[in-house]
């Protein structure tokens, strides 16, 4: 399905007045400005990222009483258990905030829910467990903002309660000792996009400011804070938060950092990803790292990630490395079978024609892959998915939609037919009793024709700029690297040339022939194009004539010691389309 491509509005005085002070061209100006960078300012603290620019801890909302209160179990002795969550910000954070602990002695553990038998968040069952295990205070990572029976639970217990969480609240607040989350009494000084490890990051630095006299911490520290951000790199890339403002610091010296580290659990990890020695981007956390570390908390126990990455111990840390690489095959071979079936459920079951959203269920499925099938689904074919795993009379449903529809809302409108929801606009999960799958499917696709025209349900592309081919050079490529890192809200630079004529014959290329080569020519400049997953394409190619219109990201190509640049597809546009 061709896209409808949107082409952001040149702003020529704007530009010329960023290129001007910042000595950028045009063409970088207006890219950031399409990003809603529209000062000097702005522009240069975007492009040239600094740790010094970090905002002060004390701008989350009851960092402090959380910092106080932790540095008084750790002189206390009083037992600390860090709650995490099963995906990779859970994880990372769980991970940072023990190894900060550790390092000022406290007695501290850290518990990970498993995903089938206690699904998300903390629950009673688990902290009757802590209570028996002499918990004194509970630390949340990544989850409990919701949490507001079992707050009433912990306290009942004697167990004092701090949430960190960077989920959207509802109307009702868990009395907890302290809550630190941005989106939660936020002042115009609170970066609101934190992931879950980002917020345990701030903490974290909180927590040693509040340890050392004067809030001057020890060079050991500093040097763990730099270390952390490694892992604040991969879990606020994997949550696919906002990469801007403080996201983008911590991204992009964690980057750094997780190529340079010390930690034996990251060096086995990258070792078993092929990424040793390589500079490392977000595709690179987001294709390889992220899945691997996500693996076992999907198909089995999450919480051996954790103990990867807070041992000392090489030995290990590679044999649970090389663990997650197995658990990462066995997801994807799941993944595989789940995915056809619900291609041929679609199919056998659905009118897409009269269909706006897709809800499929199965016994068969697992839960811990359905959120990535219902993403995969909702890309393709453009329009809301909601996959659900029955087992034990309950379905474990994944939501993702499309940017024109908020699925969290929706799904909020649905709460009387459903056991728990939770999560954001684009991405969900649910809990529902099997006997209300179909009027919840009915139910949301009518929500769904009351906010959405067919026109919605056409993929949509935003494009930075329509430039020529001999725009498209090596030198341009090098000051496109100032962008980076790329992820949410600072995406690839995307570029529409119109008026191409396609050079040769072009042809079907990959293990199945899923992805199509060709070259085009413009005046005498001529390039190779790679359309990934493209290959069905050839046909359109080679019906509707020589010439096209191309939107395209800007690539270098390094093979055989060879580099050489081209772009790469994303769509294709023939005359009077």
């Amino acid at each position: 399905m061709s896209k409808r491509w949107f082409i952001a509005p040149n702003n020529i005085e704007l530009q010329t007045e960023i290129a001007g002070n910042l000595r950028i061209s045009n063409l970088l100006a207006q890219i950031l400005i399409n990003r809603g960078i529209t000062d000097v300012g702005a522009a240069k603290g975007f492009l040239q990222p600094q740790i010094s620019t970090l905002s002060d801890p004390s701008n989350l909302p009851d960092i402090e009483k959380a910092s106080v209160r932790i540095n008084e179990a750790i002189r206390n002795g009083e037992k600390i258990v860090i709650y995490g969550d099963y995906d990779v910000d859970g994880l990372t954070a769980t991970a940072l905030m023990y190894r900060c602990l550790k390092m000022f002695d406290a007695r501290v553990n850290y518990y990970i829910p498993e995903r089938l038998e206690e699904g998300y968040g903390l629950n009673a069952e688990a902290i009757a467990k802590l209570k028996a295990g002499g918990t004194d205070l509970i630390l949340t990572v990544d989850c409990g903002i919701s949490a507001c029976r079992e707050a009433e639970i912990a306290r009942s217990y004697g167990i004092e309660l701090i949430i960190t969480d960077h989920h959207q609240p509802s109307q009702e607040i868990p009395d907890a000792f302290a809550i630190i989350n941005p989106k939660l009494k936020a002042t115009e000084k609170t970066f609101r996009d934190f992931s879950g490890v980002g917020i345990a990051f701030m903490l974290a630095w909180s927590v040693g400011q509040h340890y050392f006299p004067q809030k001057k911490v020890s060079n050991e520290f500093k040097d763990f804070l730099i270390s952390a951000m490694g892992l604040v790199a991969l879990g606020t890339i994997a949550d696919v938060v906002p990469l801007v403002g403080e996201n983008r610091i911590l991204t992009k010296y964690g980057l750094g950092a997780l190529q340079q580290t010390k930690i034996p659990g990251l060096q086995a990890l990258l070792e078993v990803s092929s990424l040793t020695n390589i500079n490392l981007d977000t595709s690179h956390v987001g294709y390889r790292l992220g899945p691997r570390i996500n693996a076992p908390g999907r198909v089995s126990d999450a919480g051996v990630v954790v103990e990867m990455l807070t041992t000392a111990c090489n030995e290990k840390a590679k044999e649970i490395a090389l663990f997650l690489e197995e658990e990462n095959n066995r997801r994807r071979a799941m993944q595989l079978d789940i995915l056809s079936a619900a291609r041929q459920k679609i199919v056998d079951e659905i009118n897409l024609d009269e269909t706006l959203a897709i809800v499929l269920a199965d016994q068969e499925w697992h839960p811990g892959i359905v959120g990535i099938i219902a993403s995969k689904i909702a890309e393709e074919f453009n329009r809301p998915a909601v996959m659900i795993a029955v087992a034990d009379e309950i379905g474990h449903g994944s939501a993702r939609s499309i940017p024109s529809f908020h699925m969290l809302d929706a799904l909020e409108c649905c709460k009387n037919m459903l056991i728990s929801v939770g999560g954001h606009a684009q991405a969900a999960g649910l809990k529902i009793h099997p006997d209300n799958i179909g009027d919840f499917r009915t139910l949301l696709n009518r929500m769904m024709a009351q906010k959405l025209q067919k026109e919605d349900l056409v993929p949509f592309l935003n494009i930075d700029v329509a430039v020529d081919l001999s725009t498209l050079n090596r030198g341009l490529l090098m000051e496109l690297q100032l962008l980076s890192p790329h992820g949410e809200g600072n995406h690839i630079p995307v570029f529409a040339i119109k008026d191409l004529q396609i050079a040769g014959k072009p042809r079907r290329i990959g293990s199945n022939g899923q992805h199509l080569s060709f070259y085009v020519k413009q005046g005498n400049v001529s390039m190779k194009a790679i359309g990934f997953g493209m290959g069905d394409e050839i046909d359109r190619l080679l019906k509707n004539g020589s010439t096209c219109s191309l939107a395209v990201v800007l690539k270098e190509n390094n093979w055989m010691n060879n580099s050489s640049i081209e772009l790469e597809v994303k769509d294709i546009k023939f005359d009077g389309e």
